[in-house]
């Protein structure tokens, strides 16, 4: 798999989509480097022992040279991993200057050794890095209950602080997966105020994934080199993670770790972003796009999938209803069976429609499946059986819906539900 020429890919193909999702056409201009991309930022992974078994890479540490705006958002599950509380403390003062992430396990629900744990990892990570540590964030990810070999990583830290440098992004991703077949891993340069600014990302997430992040298991971990105020930079990233990772459902199973971290050093020299200016949208429109990349990634990596799905809704009341049918539409475990079967029941589709809580009035609903129109005034239309499974048949399918209530519009994007993804679930630990 190549990353980048995928992504270039898929910009192209989220344009051609007939109802907006909100992300402006792509301008951007792709790079290599990932979280290492920006001026400032050096990112290192390595093997610590934690995943025993496979020895693949464990553990991960992003760091800036100079202290940056942090802000975060993350899961809004009710159980929430110690990393999570622990971020929330660390960016109440809107700083952050190093990220570290182990995978192999959650460290969720293992009590007060779990949050004890966490703060070692912060701890030890800011001593040898020389920085405070309550400006180190702190990510776990894996099995659920099981406690941290918290002295594998505390003896591997030092390693994996002297292996930091500007080509250790690939080492980073590799260093959060799970259950992920491939990394998932962006970086794009873009003209601010005539300076060249650089945004980058790694992120993680195949299974466990239906994000609900508060104003998603998954783990993206960003930075930049752009100078943002804080109220901008906040602004921006619930922007880009409404659009993107809100916006997307693998299996209905809202995670205790989600979570998206993003830095910024201002090192790239541009006159400070201010929330509402022209030089915001251009930021914020640029962090979107980066989003929905690393979005599609993951629906595409999906553990067990089989298929890539796209659900665009359009002429609804108001955004919040087009968000509202297309994840009902998404998050439907029928429409996902039918998907794996290639069974082209688009009763299903219209069923998750009326219950999603928005409006929807039956006799004013189109469905398409692909180019094809299967429902409209209330009842079906008469296509040829051979058509519909055609398209059904195909590893990528659009689904349309006009509600014709309204001007709005949105995009979820999900996958099938496969016999592989039960096998997989059915014995995650063993």
């Amino acid at each position: 798999m190549n990353p980048v020429r995928d992504m270039k890919k898929e910009n192209k193909e989220s344009n051609k989509s007939r109802f907006s999702n909100g992300v402006k056409k792509s301008t951007l201009k792709l790079v290599s480097g990932g979280v290492a991309a920006p001026t400032g930022f050096l990112a290192s992974g390595l093997h610590c022992g934690v995943k025993a078994k496979s020895k693949k890479k464990d553990l991960s540490l992003i760091y800036s040279e100079t202290l940056c705006n942090a802000v975060g958002v993350f899961t809004t599950n009710k159980v929430q991993a110690s990393c999570v509380v622990i971020n929330k403390e660390h960016l109440k003062g809107g700083k952050g200057q190093a990220i570290i992430a182990n995978s192999g396990n959650a460290n969720c629900m293992t009590g007060k050794k779990g949050f004890a744990d966490s703060h070692a990892m912060a701890k030890t990570a800011g001593e040898a890095l020389g920085v405070s540590e309550e400006h180190v964030c702190v990510a776990s990810t894996g099995v659920i209950g099981q406690p941290l070999q918290i002295g594998l990583i505390v003896n591997a830290i030092p390693a994996l602080a002297e292996g930091l440098s500007t080509a250790g992004s690939t080492d980073a991703a590799l260093g959060i997966l799970t259950t992920d077949r491939t990394i998932k891993e962006v970086a794009a340069e873009i003209v601010i105020g005539g300076k060249k600014v650089r945004i980058g990302a790694i992120a993680k997430g195949a299974g466990m994934i239906h994000p609900q992040m508060g104003h998603a298991t998954m783990l993206c971990f960003v930075t930049t080199d752009a100078a943002v105020a804080p109220k901008a930079l906040r602004a921006a990233l619930d922007e880009a993670v409404g659009q993107s990772f809100n916006m997307i459902t693998i299996d209905g199973d809202m995670s205790t770790n989600d979570m998206v971290l993003l830095l910024g050093n201002g090192m790239a020299g541009n006159k400070t972003i201010t929330k509402g200016s022209k030089e915001f949208i251009v930021f914020s429109n640029a962090l979107a796009e980066l989003f929905l990349i690393l979005a599609k990634l993951m629906v595409r990596d999906a553990e067990g999938a089989t298929k890539f799905v796209e659900i665009s809704v359009g002429g609804a009341k108001t955004s919040a209803d087009a968000q509202k049918v297309a994840r009902s539409i998404a998050s439907s475990n029928l429409v996902k069976c039918a998907l794996f079967g290639s069974d082209p029941n688009w009763g299903r589709i219209a069923a998750a429609a009326g219950y999603s809580g928005a409006y929807v009035d039956p006799w004013k609903m189109k469905i398409y499946i692909g180019k094809e129109l299967v429902l409209k005034n209330g009842g079906g239309v008469s296509k040829s059986p051979a058509s519909l499974d055609r398209i059904f048949a195909k590893k990528d399918i659009h689904i349309t819906v006009d509600l014709g209530v309204g001007k709005s519009g949105a995009s979820a994007y999900t996958c099938d539900l496969s016999t592989s993804y039960v096998e997989k679930n059915s014995a995650y630990r063993t």
